[in-house]
């Protein structure tokens, strides 16, 4: 994922408009430094003036582009979906996937949804799941991009297992991107178990599971 390539929205709650390329570069320079960082720290220990020497920019800089912390997570965050939101495109659009063998699009999905977990926006994302309980529920808008997968996953394949029928297929192929997600959102923030996204382990597990689950092929 080209972070460089992402477009921000202008209407993030907090986040000033930034009128001019100029003010736009150091916006997103201190978007793509928090990116990095929190990688290896939470958002509460990251500190402005960290921030602002790794981006190569101020204190003042900062403040004068976002309100405040909260609002700077805000763009982080708009940052991450529009990133993970273009990588889900690109791999598992509707067309690309009426042209997969059933076996291939469900190891696509798990290499897809692995890569968004692990690549990097890992830190942005892990920040958010641990605060998916606070009112404005940042990881409502990676439920939404699910939801779009699980259309377009549903629609491509609901005729392809004739052993199941249509609506046990869409099911059963919810209860895969379900499983799926659980497992690497427990790897987002608990991953000292044997299956992990540091190695293939994981990926592999979940590859076999599903295709055993979907009665397919498991070579």
């Amino acid at each position: 994922m080209d972070l460089n390539a992402v477009l921000l929205e202008e209407d993030i709650p907090g986040v000033h408009p930034a009128q001019q390329q100029r003010s736009r570069r150091i916006r997103d320079a201190f978007i793509n430094s928090g990116v990095e960082m929190l990688n290896s720290m939470r958002l509460a220990d990251l500190k402005v003036s960290d921030l602002a020497e790794a981006s190569g920019g101020s204190v003042g800089s900062f403040y004068n582009r976002f309100e405040d912390k909260e609002a700077y997570f805000r763009a982080l965050r708009a940052a991450a979906i529009a990133s993970c939101n273009e990588e889900i495109q690109a791999r598992v659009n509707i067309d690309r996937l009426y042209e997969l063998e059933p076996e291939i699009a469900l190891d696509e999905l798990v290499d897809l949804m692995a890569d968004l977990f692990t690549g990097p926006m890992r830190g942005v994302l892990r920040e958010s799941l641990l605060r998916i309980l606070e009112p404005d529920d940042p990881w409502a808008p990676m439920r939404d991009s699910a939801r779009e997968i699980m259309r377009y996953y549903r629609k491509a394949f609901a005729s392809q297992f004739p052993q199941f029928g249509e609506e046990e297929t869409k099911t059963r192929l919810s209860f895969c991107f379900q499983l799926i997600v659980g497992a690497l959102q427990n790897d987002l923030v608990n991953d000292y178990h044997v299956f992990s996204t540091r190695d293939e382990t994981l990926r592999a597990g979940l590859k076999e599971a599903l295709r055993s689950y979907m009665r397919l092929p498991l070579d």
